[in-house]
Order: C-alpha cells, then structure tokens, then sequence
C-alpha cells in the first residue's frame, strides 16, 4: 500500500496501556501523534476494526523458508526478513555462530557481508544487528548444535571477531564455566555488546558471578542449561532470582509447558520475559521438510524442528505465532504479552529510544490486528504492508 501519514485503529497498545479509538500521525517514518477517543474520520489508513501495538521485536531467529543467516546469501538473509516481517516482527537480531577450525572466522566474515548486503532493501524486517549464539558454548548442553560449532574461548580470537563484525554485534551467547569466558564477558561488555548466558551448566555462584560481570539475558529460559534443583538452583535459579536478568521465551508449547510459561511470568513479570522465535531453516515450509542444519538433518514435524535423534533444534514459529501462543497459554492480558513481544525486547539490548513502544518520536512500526490476533497490516517506519493471514 505504499506510505501513510496517518491511522486509524479502535484500539492501540502502547503496549502497556489501551487507547481507544485512536489517530495516529506520522512524519518522516516517525511517529507525529497520538490523538485518542477521536471518530474515523479522513486518513490514509482506517483500520477502525482492528487494533495496533507495536512491532515485534525478535532478538534470536536464526533461519525460516528453508534459509539460515549461516547460509551466508543476500538470498537467504532477504528471505528471512520478509517472512519474519510477514509475522509482525519489524525489528530482528540476525542470529547465527561460526565453526571451528581454519574456516570458521572467513565464514563468520561472509556471513556479515551478506546480512549487510541482504540489509539493504526496503522490503523485510528491519535487521538491528547480529546475535552471536556461540561458539563459546558447553557441549555438554549443545542443544541442535554439531560438535564443530564449539570453540574454547579466546580473547583474541574474539578481538578479531570484534573486527569483523564492527558495530553490528549487538549480543553474545556465551557459557560462563569455560575457561576464558570470564573474559569474552568483561570484552563484551566494555564494548556496549549484550551478553547473554546459555547452552550452559554453570552452578549458582559461577552464574552469578557471570552477571555480576555484566552478563545480562539468559538465552531460551530452561532450554539447553541444567534444570532447577533445590539443593543447586545453577544458572537458571540464579536468572530467575536476580530481578534486573531478562529471559529469552519460546513460546511454542513444546520447548516450555504453558504451566511453566505461567511460573516464569509469576517470578519474571513481563518487562523481563522476551519473547523469540528461535526459528531455523524449516520454519515456514511443509510438515516432513528435511533441511541440513548445524547439527545435522533437521525436519519439521507435528509443529516442531527436530534433529534425526529427536532433539529440539530451533522451532517453526514466527513471532505472530509466538504472540498468540503465550496469550493462548497463560491467558495473561493481552498487553503484557503485547510488552514482552516488544517493549521488553527493545529495553533487553538497549533500543527501547527507538522501537518497541508507540509515542512520539518512536520509529513508525506497528502491527494491526483483529481480536483473533490476527494480522491484516505490517507497518515498517510508516510503510504499510497489508498482510491478511
């Protein structure tokens, strides 16, 4: 539909209040104005059936519509950001890793050319940086990682990926209890990179220790770390006990149990739970879809990804998906969920200036919805997208 100066919608979620019956104006790809409680009346877009938020925010999608960023294609990356766009999400980290051995920094550095060239067209979601998900990682909580996706931590190894990446690493998955992580960690930090813990099987003091580092997220809560025992809460009792930790949530249903989804939201709240997708290769394409993914071939089935030996490697889901899914699950109000998919992520890597909330002066990017949490509309710096899912 091309760009819009304004809209309107019977409701917008903020996202943490609902404003009826609401304008919005926009200049520049800016939001202008809010004006609340007015008639439908003369603008570019009425939509005065459905309802807005702002939208999505993905900070871990490694791949969808057979494509990975590993791929290291324009095609792949341009790809991915039309279907993540296609399902509300208007902001993402481009989420990938590098191998071991000679290669693996010379493909880490065809992989950013190609998320920087793949960046540079309208269409698709807006890629706000890159999310190293390793390799400084524990094997021994590998996940749907292949063995040559591990590295022992080296700090000048990491300079060099400093360099390749530039300012375009915005976060690191990182496993605290490797010897040298301590210092990716400290590194990271001092360069303004988030540092997530994960694919871990730290204990509580290693743990705490980490975030006291500056370690700050915790990567798919529950998921490739050690459970919660009482005697040794480890790296998730030490997450969920520390109030300033946000949590990276897959809310397919298959990783989490509603059930816990409900105790993370009781113990977390919803400015500290993010939302993602963790979508890999198979997302988007048939059920029986076998792709090759970093730990071998992966298949989607019965709505999950899996590994040959049946193990979670990634999900089929995309963020409009996710969004209903969690209000699905835990009936919780619809603006927190709307805040964790959102506001909460924007706020978890510092760009809550930018997007993830709608006020004046925030990026013009919005979803719209029917009550079904449907999409009909994808708006991205005021171009309007019609969806119609």
């Amino acid at each position: 539909m091309g760009d819009v100066k304004s809209f309107y919608c019977r409701r917008l979620f903020t996202p943490a209040d609902c404003l009826e019956n609401t304008l919005v104006e926009i200049r520049q790809g800016r939001i202008a104005s809010i004006n609340t409680d007015m008639k439908s009346g003369a603008c570019d877009l009425d939509a005065s059936s459905l309802n807005a938020a702002p939208g999505f925010v993905d900070l871990h999608i490694q791949g969808c519509g057979g494509f990975d960023f590993l791929d290291a294609t324009p095609e792949a990356v341009r790809t991915i950001r039309s279907m993540a766009l296609a399902a509300g999400c208007t902001s993402l980290l481009a989420t990938t890793t590098f191998e071991a051995g000679p290669e693996g920094l010379p493909h880490l550095e065809r992989i950013v050319n190609a998320i920087r060239e793949g960046s540079r067209s309208a269409e698709g979601s807006r890629i706000i940086g890159i999310h190293l998900e390793g390799p400084y990682l524990n094997k021994e909580r590998k996940g749907g990682f292949g063995e040559r996706y591990f590295r022992t931590p080296n700090k000048d190894e990491f300079k060099r990926v400093l360099e390749i990446t530039g300012s375009d690493l915005k976060m690191i998955t990182v496993a605290p209890e490797l010897d040298g992580a301590m210092e990716i960690i400290r590194e990271a930090r001092s360069r303004g990179i988030v540092v997530s813990l994960g694919h871990s099987i730290a204990g509580y003091d290693l743990a705490r220790a980490a975030f006291e580092a500056g370690a700050s997220q915790l990567t798919h809560v529950f998921n490739a770390m050690n459970g919660l025992h009482h005697r040794e809460p480890g790296l998730l009792g030490c997450a969920l006990e520390q109030d300033r930790i946000f949590v990276q949530l897959i809310p397919d249903g298959i990783h989490i149990h509603p059930a816990v989804m409900k105790i993370i939201h009781r113990i977390k709240g919803s400015r500290r739970i993010c939302l993602i997708s963790d979508a890999t290769a198979p997302c988007g394409l048939k059920d029986g879809t076998v792709v090759q993914g970093v730990g071998g071939r992966i298949k989607v089935s019965d709505g999950a990804v899996r590994l040959e030996n049946g193990t979670l490697a990634g999900s089929a889901l995309l963020m409009a998906e996710a969004v209903r899914r969690m209000h699905r699950f835990t009936s919780l109000p619809l603006e927190d969920v709307l805040t964790m998919a959102s506001l909460t992520p924007s706020e978890a890597i510092g760009f809550e200036k930018e997007i993830g909330s709608a006020m004046p002066g925030m990026k013009a990017d919005f979803v719209l919805f029917d009550d079904d949490l449907h999409l009909h509309y994808v708006i991205l710096e005021g171009n309007v997208i019609a969806i119609g899912e």
